[in-house]
């Protein structure tokens, strides 16, 4: 077995870029056979995934493993480079080379949903005990507007979620070293007062169409979590071939209180201005703009016409007990 990492070195603080000498010390100690890549910019795991498996064909290489070291956005972006590089190539017939993740990152959602240990150590130790890849099914999107698509690992926000990760990411506390921590909680006091409810359409599989006049939070999940470990649908999962929908309504102070103390239950669904749907598929569609967000990445602020689908990968992961779901 080889398995080609893709080492982002500034995941998770420069945590990448800390932690890979230890990482590569252990490698070399167990004899592991492995090539390294290291990311530069936001967006280039994306050319390295797609470099990597253009290379692999091009030998035939039988055991060959990606492994993304990093946070979600590096994974989400080997992932894309993957998707990209096979639907460049519908010629190849043979087995998609499965992706593997060692979770160095902040946030690491995906690696909780999936029961990864969050220690490097650890997670390298499943990831050679593993013996076959696991069909993983990861969200898709199509942008009708601009006739483009996309896919992502956690989840597809619009509206609060987003745009705390739009406040965070330009905030000034972000770069201060001694406050860089409270960056995500002021913004999200500031998101709760001053987005405004916008006007969301749902189509659903079998054509029917709801509007909520004041939807405030919306995101499109295949697992439980989102924002660092929040479970925002408890029963979702990546080994179900639907997606999760969270819609929350536009909520008073009150309610926003209620939300919270329901949301530590994992009782929130039940609320009156919480609405959830587990589809298959879906279409989403807004009038005015605002903030999205795609596994923590910002989206920008403008309008959605998207449908939402699942397909699948094979994943290199020690499987859990769910995984047959």
């Amino acid at each position: 077995m080889e398995y080609f990492i893709i080492v982002n070195p500034t995941a998770g603080g420069n945590n990448g870029r800390k932690i890979w000498p230890q990482i590569e010390q252990y490698l070399k100690k167990k004899n592991i056979s492995y090539r390294a890549y290291f990311t530069e910019y936001d967006g280039h795991a994306v050319s390295i995934a797609m470099r990597i498996l253009d290379q692999i064909t091009a030998t035939n290489h039988p055991d060959a493993i990606i492994i993304a070291t990093g946070g979600d956005g590096t994974l989400h972006e080997t992932i894309l480079g993957c998707m990209r590089f096979y639907a460049e190539h519908p010629q190849i017939r043979v087995p998609r080379v499965p992706v593997g993740l060692l979770p160095i990152g902040s946030g690491n959602d995906f690696a909780r949903a999936l029961k990864i240990p969050r220690h490097w150590k650890k997670a390298l130790h499943d990831i050679f005990e593993c013996q076959v890849p696991t069909k993983i099914h990861i969200g898709h999107f199509i942008n009708h507007d601009l006739s483009t698509d996309g896919y992502f690992l956690n989840n597809f926000g619009i509206g609060l979620d987003a745009t705390v990760v739009y406040l965070a990411n330009h905030s000034l506390l972000k770069h201060h070293k001694q406050f860089s921590g409270f960056s995500y909680w002021v913004s999200v006091l500031h998101a709760i007062q001053t987005v405004q409810p916008f006007e969301l359409t749902v189509t659903h599989p079998n054509g029917t169409v709801h509007t909520y006049s004041k939807a405030f939070l919306v995101t499109a999940t295949n697992h439980p979590y989102f924002g660092g470990g929040i479970d925002i649908a408890p029963r979702a999962s990546v080994y179900k071939k639907q997606l999760d929908l969270v819609i929350v309504e536009k909520p008073t102070y009150r309610q926003i209180l209620l939300f919270i103390f329901m949301l530590l239950l994992k009782r929130h669904l039940h609320l009156r201005f919480v609405h959830h749907f587990s589809e298959t598929h879906f279409e989403l569609k807004t009038k005015k703009a605002r903030y999205g967000q795609i596994d923590g990445e910002e989206l920008g602020h403008k309008t959605y016409n998207a449908s939402y689908e699942t397909k699948d990968y094979p994943f290199w992961i020690k499987k859990t007990d769910n995984s047959q779901l």
